[in-house]
């Protein structure tokens, strides 16, 4: 049994949000590569969310921290996935670079900065083979209630139904949109290795001074 992402609302998987990526067709050492970019990650070995801050903060104060990136990852049922950490918010945006989905992959973007003063809703976005699906605001009260993508009507029917639209409670919005994609794309992340568990850990961004 999978423990689903709708938990994913009601947990502080940090502080200042979560930036999570799920894959499927792609392992979880190549979706850590392909979040780097063109320079090569930095592989930390074994930590857990709270080890890894200790890293990323004491590093902050070595070699300053502005633009470090790291993830915590591994994989779940038939998901690669990647948890970010460190200084991502602006950094990792919503949409998923160029690349990212290439070779046939299906990549989905979960993406919510809570510390935000501005207080942008939570969104969902997804990827197949370099082209943008299907998106949205998961709390569309006073926000945007358009889905956007190529592909909208994949979540359109079962985000109106739900009443997303119109539920002005934003933890509720929050977690009907998260089942609602949990459901349609079969999306799970392992809730005690993420929050409580030790997981491979690489440095995506900043990781010349590992």
């Amino acid at each position: 049994m999978h423990d689903g992402i709708t938990w994913i609302a009601r947990s502080d998987i940090s502080w200042l949000g979560y930036c999570i990526t799920l894959a499927r067709g792609v392992e979880p050492e190549e979706l850590v590569s392909r979040l780097a970019g063109e320079t090569a990650p930095t592989f930390l070995g074994q930590r857990t969310a709270a080890e890894l801050e200790r890293y990323l903060n004491q590093r902050g104060q070595e070699w300053g921290s502005g633009e470090t990136i790291a993830v915590r990852y591994g994989d779940v049922a038939d998901l690669a996935f990647a948890v970010a950490d460190g200084q991502w918010p602006g950094e990792m945006e919503l949409g998923v670079p160029d690349g990212l989905s290439h070779d046939g992959a299906h990549v989905f973007r979960l993406y919510y900065e809570k510390e935000n003063p501005k207080l942008p809703p939570p969104a969902f976005s997804y990827f197949h083979d370099g082209s943008y699906l299907c998106g949205f605001d998961m709390f569309m009260h006073t926000w945007s209630s358009e889905i956007t993508g190529s592909q909208p009507d994949l979540v359109r029917e079962a985000v109106l139904s739900a009443g997303i639209p119109g539920e002005a409670n934003r933890d509720m919005a929050h977690t009907r949109s998260l089942a609602i994609v949990e459901k349609q794309f079969q999306l799970t992340l392992p809730r005690e290795e993420v929050l409580h568990g030790t997981l491979s850990a690489a440095l995506i961004k900043g990781q010349t001074a590992a």
